[in-house]
């Protein structure tokens, strides 16, 4: 039996220069006219769906997601026609490639599935993810490992382990809920002393130089 590793995917797998938060504030704007909806609302480690409800508590005013759904992903898949707004993490390829036969590799993300698999086509990674759990599973990150469980039983995955690697406490915190490890990246948004007091069971500065680490990690 292999573990199932589960990526995060901003910060951890790639970045985008803020793609998402811009096309986030422009799908505000064109559905409601809000103006900088974003502005004091916490991104890194949400969810696309807490964000909705976080700007919904903001302008006091309920927010029309499917349609800020789809003008942020045009707006996202616009940006992400740039290629120098896509840049990958340092070692994401190669650790992906060295899972290969050691574990099974699915996404936890807090992205909705349309804009992961734009982020993903846009750093040429979406082969490597055929599944994963995603903000339209839960607005909640912390609901999201017993999903991804419950979608690796259902494809007949029976892993010895459920390994969240991601970049931020809150990546921490949804292992803890669901009863997982962690293995933290200090690529992204997370502090590497935030992380460290998030206490995760591995934390490393980046997929490149940690990336032994992370194998016997995961083949213990």
């Amino acid at each position: 039996m292999l573990p199932l590793v589960l990526f995060d995917i901003d910060g951890t797998l790639l970045k985008t220069r803020s793609a998402g938060r811009e096309a986030l504030d422009e799908a505000f704007f064109a559905v409601h006219g809000w103006e900088r909806a974003t502005e004091g609302v916490h991104i890194g480690g949400s969810t696309d769906g807490m964000i909705c409800e976080d700007v919904s508590r903001k302008f006091a005013a309920p927010v029309a997601v499917p349609a800020v759904q789809a003008h942020y992903l045009r707006g996202l898949s616009e940006r992400l026609a740039d290629p120098t707004r896509t840049t990958v993490c340092p070692g994401v390829f190669a650790l992906l490639d060295a899972l290969q036969g050691r574990a099974h590799v699915a996404l936890l993300t807090g992205n909705w599935a349309s804009g992961a698999a734009a982020k993903l086509a846009a750093a040429r990674l979406g082969h490597a993810f055929g599944w994963g759990a995603y903000a339209d599973d839960a607005v909640d990150r912390n609901h999201l490992l017993p999903i991804a469980r419950a979608r690796a039983a259902s494809r007949g995955l029976s892993p010895t382990r459920f390994v969240i690697i991601g970049d931020t406490p809150s990546d921490i915190a949804c292992a803890r809920a669901g009863d997982g490890e962690v293995i933290a990246v200090e690529t992204g948004f997370g502090d590497p002393a935030a992380l460290a007091a998030a206490t995760p069971d591995l934390q490393v500065s980046d997929l490149r130089s940690g990336a032994d680490q992370v194998l016997r990690f995961l083949s213990r």
